[in-house]
């Protein structure tokens, strides 16, 4: 219609004649899983291109739907049609059809078209091409949908106790998810705090406020790829104390709660230094000890509901499963027989007991050696120096859907919740690949 002041305003006419309700315009409201939209706060002040930017991500989809009209653009912009009077500027003009808008009778028209389809025609066309499989047969594609936030496999893990051969300070536990075959992190940091109210009253002077999402002790974390080498790693913490981090993990490896007589005293004593370190240092934390669990094996091992058993290896087969239920398993299309375990389709609750931890040698671990030991871990099934922890007591448990769920951004996702309830987190996910699906959240 922008063409319709072009000189050649006859042949306009003609070509630029079609139906009003040809295009069909509407407005769909975009699908929001929490209770209002991810934006910046309210009195915020944003650049105005930020500020456009937030809104494309909240308002209304403009559908255009076209039943017959096809426009091509090329790199310029322009529109390209199937005339020459656009293409005066040096373009070379695909050649006039004449006649094409004229009148002609339809029964000579079809006695000519009849003539011209028998000219040059081979006697079995269809026989130069084999065969197509059915699986490659041609089918309508459907209108796509309107783009939605990208979802991978949910799991759900509860933080159920952290407890070591002694209790004697604060512990917090920090979990996310690795691929060793990717060698990257694939998920954000949950922090969970299992401590007891007398350790938590240790802190209490350097947090006089506590956040409701903070109180979580579980997460839902999301696994787009599927595979036999994603590890879940927990890393252990404690307050930050005097010392080498080998020395602080020493009463862990040689006293037990059990002894009270025996070690009576020594507990006391390392229960009021506790104290006195979290007083001082209480916003500062040091890194204790960590260990690793095979999320799949977890996963396949309560699909095909078979028995599992306790033992030295820090993979998911040293994880002692209380089997809950039998699900069935189908084989998976997209990773082929070798990764038919990575059914995630369904699977009953289980609860993971790790009776290994292993000790923090440095300042930090890093990524890079968490792969390593992680490498190792799967083709010796065994690690020196562990930290061992009360036997039988539940760390983790897979379960079915939360009661309460907090998006990434910590808004609360519909249906609500009643008030007050311990809320669980969703825990935002770094593919190991690329996802190709539009970006329709703001972050």
């Amino acid at each position: 219609m922008s063409q319709l002041r072009s000189g050649d305003s006859a042949l306009m006419q003609e070509l630029g004649d079609f139906p009003d309700d040809d295009l069909e315009v509407e407005l769909v409201e975009k699908e929001c899983r929490t209770v209002r939209h991810s934006v910046p706060e309210e009195g915020v002040e944003l650049d105005s291109h930020v500020r456009d930017c937030v809104q494309s991500y909240t308002q209304p989809w403009l559908m255009v739907k076209s039943p017959s009209l096809a426009v091509l653009s090329d790199d310029s912009s322009r529109t390209l049609t199937s005339s020459d009077f656009d293409l005066r500027s040096g373009l070379t003009p695909d050649p006039r059809v004449e006649g094409l808008l004229h009148f002609s009778n339809h029964d000579d028209l079809d006695r000519f078209n009849q003539e011209a389809r028998q000219v040059n025609r081979h006697p079995e066309l269809f026989a130069l091409y084999p065969p197509a499989d059915e699986e490659d047969a041609v089918e309508i594609r459907p209108i796509p949908d309107c783009p939605k936030e990208h979802m991978g496999d949910r799991i759900i893990i509860r933080c159920q106790a952290i407890k070591f051969e002694i209790d004697v300070e604060p512990l917090f536990a920090t979990l996310a998810l690795y691929d060793l075959r990717e060698k990257k992190k694939i998920s954000e940091n949950f922090y969970c705090d299992l401590n007891s109210d007398q350790f938590k009253g240790f802190l209490k002077p350097h947090t006089p406020q506590t956040d409701h999402s903070t109180l979580s002790r579980a997460a839902i974390f999301s696994i787009t790829y599927p595979s036999p080498d994603i590890y879940l790693v927990i890393k252990i913490e404690k307050v930050l104390q005097q010392g080498e981090i080998s020395d602080c993990a020493e009463p862990y490896m040689v006293m037990k709660e059990t002894d009270s007589a025996k070690n009576k005293e020594k507990l006391e004593k390392l229960r009021n230094q506790s104290e006195m370190f979290c007083q001082r240092l209480g916003r500062y934390r040091m890194p204790f000890a960590w260990a690793t669990v095979n999320i799949m094996n977890v996963i396949s091992t309560a699909t095909l509901d078979r028995d599992t058993t306790d033992s030295d290896s820090l993979n998911g087969k040293s994880s002692s499963l209380e089997k809950r239920g039998q699900l069935p398993r189908r084989n998976s299309e997209r990773f082929g027989t070798m990764e038919d375990q990575c059914n995630m389709s369904a699977f009953k609750p289980a609860t993971i007991t790790i009776s290994t931890f292993c000790k923090q040698e440095g300042d930090r671990l890093s990524d890079e050696d968490l792969f390593k030991f992680l490498a190792d871990i799967k083709k010796f099934s065994s690690l020196q120096r562990r930290i061992k922890t009360i036997p039988g007591d539940p760390l983790f448990n897979h379960t079915a859907r939360p009661v309460a769920c907090l998006s990434t951004e910590l808004i609360p996702v519909k249906p609500l919740a009643e008030k007050n309830v311990r809320p669980v987190k969703e825990v935002l996910e770094f593919p190991s690949s690329e996802v190709y699906v539009p970006h329709s959240t703001y972050r």
